[in-house]
């Protein structure tokens, strides 16, 4: 896990997946007991881990109206 300041005076951090994962199940085991704030940081690790597990992309054709019936 990495802390950086940027240059506009905000803060980035970075995690690996596991980090992220990790995050995401102590905090929301503890979820009655925080903030709002940490609750939006512990769904964001959560949603961040689910979107790297998640590689589906829609076929291009399915937007320009091919019909995939059959």
């Amino acid at each position: 896990m990495k802390l950086e300041k940027q240059s506009n005076g905000g803060f980035r951090l970075i995690m690996s997946k596991s980090e992220a994962d990790k995050v995401s199940d102590v905090l929301l085991k503890k979820a009655g007991e925080l903030n709002r704030s940490t609750l939006d940081l512990a769904y964001l690790t959560a949603e961040a881990v689910l979107s790297m597990e998640n590689t589906f992309r829609q076929p291009k054709s399915f937007y320009q109206g091919a019909s995939h019936a059959g």
